[in-house]
């Protein structure tokens, strides 16, 4: 990366890498009311109270000065009071209840959330100028019950609100000869075999297990599985392999956005042997904004005289990725601010995700 930056341009670039702090800072924080105090809050008579109660959770002072920026980019202080019945009336989730059933270490079984407890109930939303992130995150005011598949103690799948609205757009996208890359509950494969638009479904599941779990105690419920064809077999090798035309391609193999990036990297490289074929990813956003911070440490790193020696090792997956971005980078010029945010758009980000592994 070639950065030459006047004073004016090197200022507004600099908001831009303080965004990215903030928006570490603010995933920090979500990180540790979601893991060590999701249910510390037990009544709220309003949103305003129940944000009130999220900062005593996290010992935090509303007017503390480094806060008060974190909330000011990544508007912490919105948290919605969801409306129990938009999830509740959702077609999949009417019919699929208390399901329960065990293949091994797999198993069916229902989770609930408790009264005010807190979640992520969507994707990341991304700011403009700056690129900030706000983590949409909600609670219901009573309990909700909902299906989950279960591999030991690890949720690979759950019928959440965050699952239902994440879905929505490659739900209603999804048309024609239909691959999608991974099973889990079906929630996804329940919604567009319905559609008059899908011609067929194909799903590549690489878990047995999960498998016989889906035919053993889901199958039955679902609608038009004349037009389904599950494989077993590895998604990523399938691809590869395939000569099949496909129209639209949905990949859902990952947890979340840390086991996610690696794997939406190597399915992006594929994309060129289906040319003719849309694809879509789970949380794409949000593993693109992981990948922009990494664009953006590339650049900071750049600054502080960063030469192509210190990206030849990599520890780990995140290394390796930030030294890819390097040497992908390494003759892009940046001499503006437009240049520098052109660079992290999300169409940008795409098509670099495409030549990286």
């Amino acid at each position: 990366m070639k950065i030459s930056l006047n004073k004016q341009e090197y200022s507004r670039c600099a908001e831009i890498l303080n965004a990215k702090e903030q928006n570490i800072s603010a995933a920090d924080l979500y990180i540790e009311f979601l893991t060590e105090h999701y249910n510390d809050i037990k009544f709220a008579k309003d949103e305003k109270d129940y944000y009130k109660r999220f900062l005593k959770a996290l010992e935090i002072e509303e007017d503390d000065d480094e806060f008060a920026q974190i909330n000011k980019v990544c508007n912490v202080s919105s948290i919605q009071k969801l409306n129990k019945s938009k999830y509740e009336n959702d077609p999949y989730y009417k019919t699929i209840k208390n399901i329960s059933g065990k293949e091994d270490d797999w198993y069916f079984t229902t989770l609930k959330y408790e009264p005010f407890e807190g979640f992520v109930y969507n994707e990341l939303e991304i700011g403009e100028p700056n690129y900030a992130e706000h983590t949409p995150i909600g609670y219901f005011d009573s309990s909700f019950s909902y299906p989950a598949v279960i591999e030991k103690d690890t949720i690979w799948m759950s019928i959440i609100p965050h699952e239902i609205e994440t879905m929505r757009e490659p739900i209603s996208k999804a048309k024609g000869h239909v691959l999608v890359l991974g099973l889990g509950l079906g929630y996804y494969i329940f919604n567009i075999l319905s559609k008059k638009e899908v011609i067929s479904v194909d799903v590549v599941e690489l878990d047995k297990r999960i498998i016989s779990l889906f035919n053993k105690y889901l199958i039955n419920k679902f609608p038009h599985i004349e037009k389904l064809n599950i494989i077993h077999m590895d998604g990523i090798k399938y691809l590869k392999d395939s000569k099949k035309h496909y129209d639209y391609v949905f990949s859902d193999i990952w947890h979340n956005v840390g086991d996610g990036e690696y794997l939406y990297l190597q399915i992006k490289a594929l994309e060129k042997l289906h040319e003719s074929t849309t694809f879509d990813y789970w949380i794409e956003r949000s593993i693109l904004s992981m990948l922009r911070r990494q664009v953006l440490t590339v650049f900071s790193e750049t600054l502080e005289g960063y030469t192509e020696n210190d990206y030849l090792k990599a520890n780990n997956q995140n290394d390796e990725i930030i030294n890819k971005i390097y040497f992908y980078l390494k003759s892009t010029e940046i001499n503006s601010f437009d240049a520098l945010h052109d660079l992290l758009s999300e169409s940008s980000l795409e098509e670099m995700a495409k030549h990286l592994l």
